[in-house]
């Protein structure tokens, strides 16, 4: 459990405040009893949250106001501690300390530690997530989870679906679903690779519906007909085996003609390289002479120059044509090696019958035209295998979470009846869950619609699941007792004394409760907030500087003055 928390940002009067620690059951942040504003009762819920690895303290106006800074935390688990440290402007990591708080250079990332923590607290449950679990029962002013109409929402922004999920894995029970749920993923999966390979035409794209389908399927018969017609109506009356046999020797015999023509292409090319290789491409000292007897005013020095220019590259020029020389030399050999294998496989065909161009066309036409609808059908089925097969799984998945959820209704419920009987001297109506889906739900109070009644509602709900799961604290801001009467607030504060597992709440106006509560929130305060100093971190920020509100109340006199002026 957390048992202490302190940080150099929290003062009391000018002075850094003491550690503050916490213990078993009750944690009750009490403030003035006029329910005084901007003192840091829900920010103190934020650094607790903040301490079980959560991230709206750093959004806080504590950390807007006093700047980045430490908080100092500590864990007991089976009467060993754990100290930490964390910092605001780094909230991923978080630092091991000694005892005296001081780093030892060891630290964990947040999730290591929320993974720890689950672990420690022996809720490492499969498809839970511990921050999404503690979170959404830590109902503090600036979370964004305070909707008492929809309690399960726990997370801003969070969808049934998500919201019932987690609390399926806050009961144990998703490794029940669990098989059924991987089956999902597993056909979605398939589905998405299908679709992905169609839209990069790995496979046909062309996939239509049903009508579609059929369609096809009459197209495919009327082409196969006409297949049937042509080959019975060749004078050859050749089989389809020797028609097959005829197009593979003409392709053979097309790609032989190819081959023998880039193998010449290539022999071509490989003679101007050895001519190079053996000619060279410079002038000779006799070539310079000879010019110059037809041309006795060339310059002869500067072709002299060049000569000796073209020397020096003939030996790079001869480097580049060896290995081009190999290069071609290499296409070569492997061309021939491709010739001699079509020619053999020409030669086994032998000779299969004089077919005309046209049937051969025509032939090949109607099979091209036949596999593609085929093709395209074929994808159709795939489809619709793959979305069947979603379909079937969801179904297991839907059937196997609703008949867990009807149990944890039941637990809930039951639960809430139990916690709501104990709250008033007549019983009245409970709140009460109703799982409509596994990604819809229905939560209220019957024939009681009011703020308070709702309130009251989602923290009967709360300390439902804190009874019934594995959950090992809650958190209660003070908007949340608001608005309920002496007797709700009674009955709770009595349901939070009932328990072991850690409950941390903010509470002012605690001279409205009657004296037995009163006592009990005064004997399980950790920390107390008022005024002048004495707010979490010593100052408040809403109030104006003394001259600002001299100056107010200084035009309000004015313009009273001149009102009444006017009035005369």
């Amino acid at each position: 459990m957390l048992v202490e928390m302190w940080s150099p940002a929290f003062k009391e009067e000018g002075e850094v405040r003491p550690i503050i620690r916490f213990d078993k059951g009750l944690n009750v942040v009490l403030g003035k009893e006029d329910g005084a504003m901007s003192i840091g009762k829900s920010t103190s819920l934020l650094a607790i949250d903040f301490a079980f690895g959560g991230d709206a303290y750093i959004k806080s106006d504590g950390v807007k106001h006093e700047g980045h800074h430490f908080i100092y935390f500590a864990f007991q688990f089976d009467g060993a501690t754990y100290r930490f440290a964390r910092n605001t402007g780094n909230g991923d990591v978080i630092l091991r300390c000694d005892e005296s708080y001081k780093s030892t250079g060891e630290q964990v990332s947040k999730a290591e530690f929320t993974a720890w923590l689950a672990e420690q607290y022996g809720i490492a449950f499969s498809g839970l997530s511990f921050r999404v679990a503690l979170s959404s029962f830590f109902r503090i002013y600036g979370k964004q989870n305070t909707d008492e109409l929809h309690p399960l929402q726990g997370i801003p922004g969070q969808n049934m679906e998500k919201s019932i999920s987690t609390l399926v894995a806050l009961f144990d029970r998703y490794k029940d679903i669990e098989e059924f749920k991987g089956s999902v993923d597993t056909h979605t999966r398939r589905l998405k690779v299908f679709r992905e390979a169609r839209s990069e035409s790995f496979i046909s794209n062309l996939v239509g519906g049903k009508a579609k389908y059929e369609e096809n399927l009459a197209t495919i018969r009327s082409l196969e007909l006409q297949l049937d017609t042509l080959v019975d109506d060749a004078e050859s009356g050749h089989s389809e085996e020797d028609i097959e046999r005829n197009k593979q020797k003409s392709a053979l015999v097309t790609e032989r003609l190819a081959l023998e023509e880039a193998i010449r292409s290539r022999e071509r090319k490989l003679r101007l390289v050895n001519m190079n290789l053996e000619y060279g491409l410079y002038p000779t000292e006799a070539d310079l002479a000879a010019l110059q007897e037809f041309f006795p005013d060339v310059n002869i020095c500067k072709l002299y120059e060049i000569e000796q220019f073209h020397q020096k590259l003939a030996k790079i020029l001869d480097a580049q044509f060896a290995e081009e020389k190999a290069a071609i030399e290499a296409e070569i050999s492997e061309l021939q090696q491709r010739l001699g294998e079509v020619r053999r496989q020409i030669s086994e065909l032998g000779f299969v019958g004089n077919i005309s161009r046209e049937f051969l066309d025509r032939h090949s036409e109607l099979k091209a035209e036949i596999a593609a609808l085929t093709t395209q059908n074929e994808a159709f089925l795939n489809l619709k295998a793959l979305q069947d097969a979603k379909a079937n799984a969801t179904e297991v998945l839907r059937k196997g979470i609703e008949s867990i959820l009807r149990e944890i209704e039941v637990a809930l419920n039951t639960k809430m009846e139990e916690f709501n009987d104990l709250l008033f001297p007549v019983k009245k109506k409970p709140p009460y869950v109703h799982f409509n889906a596994y990604n819809s739900y229905h939560f209220e109070t019957p024939d009681n619609t009011g703020t308070g009644s709702n309130y009251k509602g989602m923290i009967v709900y709360d300390l439902a699941v804190l009874f019934s799961t594995a959950l090992p604290a809650i958190a209660h801001d003070s908007l949340l007792f608001s608005n309920l009467g002496k007797d709700a607030v009674d009955g709770i504060v009595g349901i939070y004394m009932s328990t072991d597992k850690q409950v941390f709440i903010s509470y002012d106006k605690q001279g409205d409760c009657r004296p037995e509560t009163r006592r009990i929130l005064e004997s399980r305060q950790v920390l107390k907030l008022s005024n002048d100093g004495h707010e979490l971190y010593g100052r408040s920020w809403d109030e104006k500087e003394p001259e600002e509100n001299e100056d107010e109340l200084q035009q309000a006199v004015e313009a009273a003055d001149r009102q009444a002026d006017e009035e005369v």
